[in-house]
C-alpha cells in the first residue's frame, strides 16, 4: 500500500520538520515551498523562487498536485500539523469503510456537522464519518480526486479572506456531484504554530 503526503509551507520550517520527521516511513512525502530558504529533511522539496502568498496559493497547488508522483492514497497536510501511524492507518480504514462509488475525498481534521460553508449542504451522519460536500486543505484521496479535479483555475480572494482554494475544490466537486466525506474526530494533531497565520503574510 503506497502513501503520498502532499505539504506545503510557508515560514514554518520547525513545525514542517516536525511533521515530516512523524511521517517517515510511512510513505513519499513532498514538501513545496512557497518561496522559502530553508530545506526540509526527509522529503523532496520543491522550492518556489518567489513567495505566492494567498493571491497564489493556488498556483502552488497546482505545482504540487502536478508532481504528486503515483500513489494509492494520498493525504494532504498542512505544515502545522502532526499525524501518526495509528492516525494513518485510521483515516484509511475509514475511507475504505465508506461504500459509495462517487466518494472523492475524506477530511481528516475534527468534523463541524453544523458547518455547511461553501457548497450549503446540510452535513447528513453517514455512520463512522459525515457526508459534508465541503472540504479544505487537510484530507485523503485517491488518484480520482486529481482527475475530476485537473488544473484549479485563477483565483481571485477577498483581501480578508482565505485564499479560495478550499471554496473552489468543494463547489467544484459537489458541481460533479462527488460526494466529500468528513471524520467525526479528529486524526491530526494540532501544532501550537497553528496559532498563527501565514496564509495572510503576502
Amino acid at each position: 500500500m503506497s502513501i503520498t503526503f502532499l505539504i506545503t509551507t510557508y515560514n514554518r520550517q520547525e513545525s514542517c520538520q516536525r511533521l515530516v520527521d512523524s511521517l517517515q516511513g510511512l510513505g513519499n512525502i513532498i514538501v513545496i515551498h512557497d518561496g522559502t530558504d530553508y530545506e526540509i529533511t526527509g522529503a523532496k522539496n520543491i522550492k518556489l523562487t518567489r513567495h505566492l502568498g494567498k493571491r497564489g496559493y493556488w498556483q502552488l497547488i497546482n505545482i504540487l498536485y502536478k508532481n504528486r508522483g503515483n500513489s494509492k492514497f494520498y493525504l494532504m497536510l498542512p505544515d502545522d500539523f502532526l499525524m501518526c501511524d495509528f492516525q494513518i492507518k485510521r483515516a484509511i480504514e475509514l475511507w475504505e469503510g465508506i461504500i459509495d462509488t462517487r466518494k472523492i475525498c475524506l477530511s481528516i481534521a475534527e468534523g463541524r456537522p453544523n458547518h455547511t460553508c461553501w457548497t450549503k449542504f446540510v452535513a447528513q451522519d453517514r455512520g463512522n464519518v459525515w457526508l459534508s460536500q465541503w472540504v479544505d486543505m487537510c484530507f485523503l484521496c485517491e488518484e480520482r480526486f486529481f482527475k475530476e479535479l485537473g488544473t484549479i483555475r485563477r483565483i481571485y480572494p477577498r483581501i480578508k479572506g482565505s485564499s479560495g482554494v478550499g471554496a473552489y475544490l468543494s463547489r467544484h466537486l459537489h458541481r460533479k456531484k462527488f460526494n466529500m466525506y468528513q471524520v467525526k474526530e479528529s486524526l491530526v494533531t494540532i501544532q501550537p504554530e497553528h496559532a498563527k497565520s501565514q496564509m495572510h503574510h503576502g
